[in-house]
């Protein structure tokens, strides 16, 4: 089985490829395809089947994922967000078992780990036939998170030790993350309740962290440099051409004036000038010259080039 990461234009996909053929009729592992195939299965990518050279190939669109390795690369993960991944691990899992699905076929490696910044939720690809287990890939993934982690969450690293103590114990059932971290004054109940990123939910109404942003982080391999917010701009264009942008992206995919960043004294607003490939905040398209606001922890798109608001 191989796996690796696809793009083309402003699409990118993993694409899986098996090492035996096509998967035979009426096999347990079949079945597993079938019903990847046929429904949304909360926390999971669905994939496209087709036969390539003879062998099965699985694609997974990651368009609007962003990959938890390279996240980590930019900031560290404290206690709120890990608490947020275990929580939605565990409901994964609780939903394979109700689709009969076996949780060993299900990919735990940061490389191959997503999240949707828009939905504050944890996308995940599931292979019918992995087979690496699951209980050892937790505790990999623990690992990882463990040298990268802010220790300066303290209830946090708590709550990660504790995780970790659990998930290496004899008896730990992979249907069961029981352990959560309270009792003491101040400490989270991490998993439950916690979120993540520049905007919270509460019901329907959306609280914004009034932190100001100091400069836009590119994720992404074609901008090459930050694009930092200074107090005495008014604005900062952004595209591909060279005399009439102020921040210039040298890729195809970038329109020659692509956006807008509006510096103002209630906060930093984006907006798109009718550029073929779009402007996103989240995975969320803007409408053409109409300017939308963005704070701490938004993701921006130009095309396909992504930055990470601090």
């Amino acid at each position: 089985m191989e796996m690796c990461y696809v793009s083309k234009g402003i699409n990118n996909y993993i694409q899986v490829s098996t090492a035996n053929g096509l998967i035979e009729k009426n096999s347990p592992v079949a079945y597993r395809l079938k019903m990847l195939e046929n429904n949304d299965i909360e926390g999971l990518i669905r994939p496209i089947a087709i036969e390539l050279d003879g062998e099965l190939t699985l694609k997974y669109n990651t368009n609007s994922y962003y990959v938890l390795d390279r996240l980590f690369l930019k900031f560290k993960p404290d206690g709120s967000f890990l608490g947020i991944i275990m929580g939605q691990l565990e409901r994964v899992l609780n939903r394979l078992r109700e689709f009969l699905l076996e949780p060993d076929d299900l990919v735990i490696k940061p490389e191959y780990m997503f999240y949707n910044w828009g939905e504050k939720a944890l996308k995940l690809i599931y292979i019918p036939g992995y087979g690496k287990n699951i209980k050892e890939q937790l505790k990999s993934f623990l690992e990882y998170v463990m040298r990268i982690f802010d220790h300066r969450d303290e209830s946090g690293v708590r709550y990660m030790y504790g995780m970790y103590d659990l998930i290496c114990e004899d008896t730990f059932s992979i249907w069961d993350f029981g352990y959560r971290l309270e009792g003491s004054e101040g400490d989270t109940d991490y998993g439950q309740s916690a979120d993540y990123g520049g905007r919270a939910s509460d019901g329907n109404k959306t609280s914004v962290q009034e932190k100001e942003i100091t400069k836009l982080v590119p994720l992404t391999s074609g901008a090459l440099k930050e694009i930092v917010i200074s107090k005495y701009d008014e604005m900062i264009l952004v595209g591909r051409g060279k005399r009439e942008t102020d921040y210039r992206i040298p890729t195809t995919q970038i329109s020659r004036v692509h956006a807008c960043i509006y510096i103002r004294s209630n906060g930093l607003y984006v907006e798109d000038r009718e550029s073929t490939n779009g402007t996103f905040i989240n995975s969320v398209r803007l409408e053409p010259l109409k300017q939308e606001r963005i704070v701490v922890g938004d993701l921006i798109n130009f095309a396909n080039e992504e930055f990470f608001a601090v």
